[in-house]
């Protein structure tokens, strides 16, 4: 049994805000209504040695939108569309996001996205153990939400500050982004040194392991190779 290192939150000023969850708690409706199997009524095929797996099968895409944790809205948020850009509005505080200057005029605004800079404010303190940094990304996977966070890595071991987080709203966007939204997903790893090397050695384990996965109709990763991961 492997021992669990404790990553902490604190909301000092709020206590009735919305708290940080795992990410496994955020996975949405479409995920949860898509299915293993494309076309065919829902049955496995194998046509010219591809099979019509669907996205449910593809384990490395639910393992990047279970990691970690999320930050949540704590209100609901309303864009509107005006002539000057959109505009968000609340009933209450604190305050959720703001509308400020690009930090840097040159940083691309992603593509399907309007020009405006927002940044959502982060209430809380967050804390990892000695050693440990935390990427603080969009939630992974999830395109479907009306905007897009830029990421950051963040030592967090020294207790991070609560700050902004730059976002972007995307073109046309306008109704409720609804209390409960993952506003951005937290992934906590271990600070290492690294050192690439190209090492024509593992090419003969990498196509063994092809081999091998397409022995299997599908499943074989997961079976075989794949590692649980657990963010409670």
């Amino acid at each position: 049994m492997f021992k669990k290192n404790k990553i902490k939150f604190a909301i000092p000023e709020f206590e009735y805000a919305t708290k940080p969850t795992p990410a496994k708690q955020q996975i949405p409706e479409w995920y949860r209504d898509a299915d293993r199997f494309i076309g065919n009524n829902g049955k496995i095929k194998v046509t010219n040695g591809q099979g019509n797996h669907g996205v449910k099968l593809c384990t490395p895409f639910l393992d990047a939108m279970t990691a970690g944790y999320t930050a949540n809205l704590w209100l609901d948020i309303l864009v509107e569309q005006t002539p000057l850009g959109p505009k968000l509005g609340w009933r209450s505080g604190p305050d959720p996001a703001d509308r400020r200057e690009k930090m840097n005029k040159t940083i691309p605004t992603p593509a399907g996205h309007h020009d405006i800079h927002f940044a959502w404010k982060d209430i809380m303190h967050t804390q990892t153990p000695p050693g440990y940094s935390s990427l603080i990304i969009h939630p992974l996977n999830r395109y479907d939400l009306p905007f897009t966070t830029l990421a950051g890595v963040v030592d967090t071991d020294m207790t991070m500050a609560r700050g902004n987080l730059p976002f972007f709203l995307k073109e046309g966007f306008e109704g409720i982004i609804p209390a409960g939204t993952p506003m951005f997903q937290i992934i906590p790893f271990k600070r290492e040194n690294w050192e690439m090397e190209m090492d024509d050695s593992i090419i003969k384990i990498g196509l063994e392991n092809e081999f091998l996965t397409k022995k299997s109709v599908y499943g074989w990763y997961k079976n075989n190779k794949w590692h649980r991961k657990s963010y409670e």
